[in-house]
């Protein structure tokens, strides 16, 4: 049973024209190294450049301005890795309303530092994405605030969707997109909207191989539970809750293939984002430059759009990064 049927291509519409004021539309630019290297036209979405850093503002944007104006003035709680709570209070300071963003013990401090510096409230609650949900959920009963899902909601996954329109609005020819995947809300939005313009468009997501929820979810064809580890992509692994409503069931159906790649390839796809691209990329947000370094990167379509998804990474870190690489 479908239950994302609420969503829909004008709702994909109407959520970039509500978000417009503070999401911004990013840049679509071609990679001359990928291009050249693949004797393909490369394009890189660069959600990177997003005011908070990251593609996760749209859908944040989306849902707290879908909320009345009551629900507004009590205040918004959420659950984040750290891009989405950055979202959330960023959005929330725009609108001068109350943010409470719970994150887990495993979320790193350059997150942390940049959404305490937006004016939210932080609770670190729990070792895993699990109890620290656990607590958001609490306090959203025990306070009266609105949860705010990081994915699996109608309303962020049409803001996420809208990344979709711009691309092709801007390269209707657009005939493979690659999306980093981790709950799924990117993923879900972005194919729902693009094979609702053109239904032969691939949609390839990437994940890293250490607890690729989603992944391992559609290849047991059920939701799985997977456990929670430390990785450089820190954004993508980590489970999937198991009354998931929305993106498990639209990324079974709308996406074409989802690849994995190791903690190497991610660095290698970080490494090149700084010294070919001249981006700042965190792993996840690199994830899609891993895969087209690849060999499996042949097969996709003549002009293939990658999203560069967040740029949420310790600098001193990522340079470590690129120095391992040269040495």
């Amino acid at each position: 049973m479908e239950h994302f049927k609420e969503i829909n291509l004008q709702k994909i519409k109407e959520a970039q024209e509500r978000i417009a004021f503070i999401a911004h539309q990013t840049p679509l630019l071609q990679s001359i190294s990928l291009s050249e290297k693949l004797d393909k036209h490369i394009w890189l979405k660069l959600e990177n450049m997003q005011p908070t850093g990251a593609f996760k503002l749209r859908g944040a944007a989306n849902a707290i301005l879908r909320l009345s104006d009551a629900e507004q003035k009590r205040g918004v709680v959420t659950m984040s890795t750290g891009n989405h709570g950055k979202a959330v209070a960023y959005v929330a300071k725009q609108l001068g309303i109350k943010a409470t963003i719970c994150i887990s013990e495993l979320v790193p401090e350059v997150k942390v530092n940049a959404i305490k510096a937006l004016g939210a409230e932080v609770v670190i609650a729990g070792k895993n994405q699990d109890e620290a949900t656990e607590k958001a959920l609490e306090m959203q009963d025990k306070e009266g605030l609105k949860y705010v899902s990081a994915f699996d909601d109608p309303d962020v996954i049409a803001g996420q969707g809208t990344i979709a329109l711009e691309i092709l609005e801007k390269l209707p020819q657009t005939e493979t997109m690659i999306v980093p995947v981790s709950g799924g809300g990117l993923m879900s939005g972005m194919a729902f909207t693009a094979k609702a313009i053109n239904p032969d468009i691939k949609m390839i997501g990437v994940t890293n191989d250490q607890e690729p929820a989603i992944y391992t979810s559609i290849k047991a064809g059920r939701v799985v539970q997977v456990g929670e580890s430390e990785s450089l992509a820190d954004a993508l692994p980590g489970p999937i809750n198991t009354d998931n409503q929305y993106t498990f069931e639209m990324c079974q159906k709308y996406v074409d293939e989802i690849m994995l790649v190791s903690e190497k390839q991610i660095a290698e796809g970080m490494s090149h984002g700084l010294l070919k691209e001249k981006q700042v990329l965190e792993g996840g947000g690199a994830a899609t430059i891993s895969l087209l370094l690849d060999e499996r990167a042949h097969q996709f379509g003549q002009n293939t759009v990658a999203v560069c998804s967040g740029n949420s990474v310790d600098v001193n870190k990522l340079l470590d990064v690129v120095k391992m690489g040269a040495s």
